[in-house]
């Protein structure tokens, strides 16, 4: 029989055995299944599968309790993250990998969290991690600010700029630009910001503003059809000094600029395949022979991850402490170490690139813990090495950038720049916050408030440096005032779809009171056709959320036909509902079809015989497999005018319809006819299906 092995709780197992039925228990293999959101060609997929056969060709997963896993990769694209996590659930996964962007992350964080596994992504916003409160979610690669911040680390001690000027292309990018800015602030470097339009982008006047000025280098922030834009300008300006874009190294922005004008542009990144250290060399080696291309850094931090997680699957235990207890781990990327005092990030590993005479990018600088700065082709060490003296420059002790300092009791800290925000904080009297941005008209600054950004009104505290030099900052949307907290009633539906003419006819109608506040007594009321029949109730009230049914009565009178009324709820405004809530009171328009009583209706099926319609015992039609015929006095005939029975009524049907036999059974199906039964009843009749000597189905409805 299957022996199933006792295994950690926490990693999900699917208790079917891929080997040992009828061996002995160490010999059983189990599988796991890893999660990969990404899709089909994509590096993350690739780099976890190359993962996933090392680990199974070097014999499988060996568990804590000795039994051994065959991991098995299970892939679902991101276009529909409900369906891409509930695949994920479906497929028991031990973890996941992905998605790639921020924006997937923060849209879906429920849902992924709801899947209840450590989940591994490459994002690098620098906020991801603060929205999960869960553990559970780790970053696979270096964050943005620590690729920045290597980036800053190579420009002022490798390249030792003196001068340097941004251009922001987008509002996106503003995180990034602050961060850059911060970053060089610690080497004593202070950036000049040129302001772009970014609806109307002149790329000529910047490019002349950049050649006037001869910085030593200009970064660039944003998307690449700007960046490359942008690039080609300051090059055709003269501009010789050094190029900075973070992207730089990427296919959408090569492609869209000359090959000449690639050359000594500077880009970042969290690994590359230029590395020539031993675990970079066999990684690259092994997953070009693999895919046939060459690994990106999604697929090094892919490849890092399964197996840093395979590794604390191991140990066995609680995810964080399994984790916990595998830093340091020597990656592809470099060391990792999921024991860091900042929850979820798990590398710091950052690389300077720069493009060669061929527009590919090669490793200029490597950083193992976005500090220190190292030889390139160095191997990675487990422990952070130190640099050398000159490396690094102390930050001043003396503020640098802008600053905030706090000169009342305390100032409130809110989420965006008004009073109209929520209050998230206080900060006290004393307090020195950096200013990491500005509104437009820079009376509200942003500071790090607690690992968030954190609005403050510039107006109530004393700065330090022209807060008015600091980046623009997109301010959070104006945040919706709650709802009213008065009710809010309305009509939802009424049935039924069709009324008696000269009878009493009850009309369900269903209300919601959609507010926040409870409705004492109203009155719902409409008048009805033909023959304006007023018909209304008084209810006694309603609760907030509450639905109820109240039945109106009308008793109409005149021809049939097709109705509409109006049924108003409050009908004499007793209850108060606000602006918005008495002005659908009147929204809801009911229609149905006012029609004589009915004798007899249904479906009526037969092989082949007589069908008697109004059930008096005396046959009206006849089937014979092929022909449908009148019998007796009944008659029918083709009323073109409808499509469906439900559009018919009393009076659109002929009193005397041509009596009629209908000898192709072709041309019978989804047919209306008027009818007279035998015994002189009024109707009308559709053949919803008809098969040459086979059955014949029949909707029907006899009038009295």
């Amino acid at each position: 029989m299957v022996v199933h092995r006792r295994c950690p709780l926490w990693i999900a197992i699917v208790l079917a055995c891929v080997a040992g039925i009828g061996g002995r228990q160490a010999s059983a293999q189990y599988e796991l299944r890893i999660g990969v959101i990404d899709y089909p060609s994509g590096s993350m997929l690739a780099g976890a599968r190359l993962a996933a056969d090392h680990i199974n060709d070097a014999g499988g997963l060996v568990g804590a309790d000795g039994t051994i896993f065959q991991l098995t990769v299970v892939d679902t694209p991101p276009d529909n993250m409900e369906i891409a996590t509930a695949n994920m659930k479906q497929a028991s996964v031990f973890a996941v990998i992905g998605p790639e962007t921020d924006d997937l992350i923060a849209q879906h964080m429920s849902r992924l969290q709801a899947i209840q596994v450590p989940v591994f992504t490459p994002a690098t916003s620098d906020t991801l991690l603060l929205s999960d409160h869960t553990g559970r979610l780790y970053r696979s690669r270096a964050a943005e600010h620590a690729q920045i911040g290597g980036l800053a680390e190579y420009l002022a001690t490798s390249l030792a700029i003196q001068t340097i000027h941004t251009i922001q292309l987008d509002a996106a990018s503003t995180t990034s630009l602050i961060s850059f800015a911060n970053a060089l602030a610690a080497y004593g470097l202070r950036p000049s910001n040129l302001p772009v339009d970014q609806s109307r982008p002149n790329f000529q006047r910047v490019a002349e503003t950049v050649a006037a000025s001869a910085p030593d280098a200009v970064a660039i922030f944003g998307p690449a059809h700007l960046a490359a834009q942008a690039l080609l300008q300051i090059r055709d300006s003269g501009y010789a000094g050094e190029l900075v874009y973070s992207r730089a190294h990427e296919t959408d922005f090569a492609t869209r600029v000359p090959a000449h004008l690639l050359p000594g542009i500077i880009s970042m990144s969290t690994w590359s395949h230029t590395l020539d250290d031993a675990a970079s060399r066999e990684f690259t080696r092994a997953y070009a022979r693999a895919f046939g291309r060459l690994p990106e850094a999604l697929a090094a931090a892919s490849y890092d991850a399964l197996r840093l997680m395979a590794e604390a699957t191991a140990r066995g235990g609680a995810v964080s402490d399994a984790l916990a207890a595998t830093s340091p781990f020597a990656g592809v990327q470099g060391a990792l170490s999921p024991a860091a005092p900042l929850p979820g990030e798990i590398s710091s590993n950052v690389v300077v690139l720069r493009l060669n005479e061929y527009g590919s990018a090669n490793v200029v600088a490597r950083y193992p813990d976005a500090i220190d700065i190292v030889d390139p082709t160095r191997e990675p060490a487990l422990e952070p090495t130190s640099a050398p003296a000159t490396a690094t420059q102390a930050p001043s002790a003396t503020p640098s950038g802008y600053n905030l300092r706090i000169t009342r009791d305390f100032l409130n800290v809110r989420s965006g720049p008004g009073t109209e925000y929520d209050i998230i904080g206080q900060v006290i009297e004393g307090t020195l916050a950096r200013i990491l941005g500005a509104n437009v008209d820079h009376s509200w600054v942003v500071i790090d408030f607690r690992g968030q950004w954190g609005w403050v009104a510039a107006y109530l505290a004393d700065t330090i440096g022209d807060r008015n030099l600091a980046p623009i900052i997109q301010p959070p949307a104006t945040p919706t005032p709650p709802p009213p907290q008065e009710p809010d009633l309305v009509v939802l539906s009424a049935q039924p779809l069709r009324l008696n003419i000269g009878q009493s006819n009850v009309v369900n109608v269903t209300l919601l009171n959609q507010g926040l506040g409870s409705a004492g007594r109203f009155a719902v009321a409409g008048t009805f056709a033909p023959g304006s029949q007023f018909a209304g109730v008084n209810l006694a009230g309603l609760d907030a959320g509450q639905q109820a049914t109240a039945q109106l009565h009308p008793n109409l009178s005149g021809p049939s036909g097709p109705q509409s009324v109006v049924i108003v709820i409050d009908l004499n405004q007793e209850v108060y509902e606000g602006a918005a809530g008495e002005a659908n009171n009147q929204n809801f328009v009911y229609n149905y079809v006012a029609d004589r009583p009915v004798l007899s209706s249904g479906t009526w099926t037969t092989s082949a015989g007589s069908i008697d319609l109004d059930g008096d015992a005396n046959p009206d039609l006849s089937w014979t497999g092929n022909d449908l015929a009148a019998l007796g006095s009944a008659a029918f005939a083709a009323m073109g005018q409808f499509s469906a029975l439900s559009q018919t009524h009393f009076d659109v049907i002929s009193a005397a319809p041509a009596n009629a036999t209908i000898a192709n059974a072709d041309q019978l199906a989804n047919r209306i006819f008027t009818l007279m039964t035998a015994d002189g009843h009024r109707g009308a009749m559709q053949v919803t299906s008809v098969s040459r000597n086979g059955p014949i189905t029949i909707d029907y409805r006899i009038y009295r």
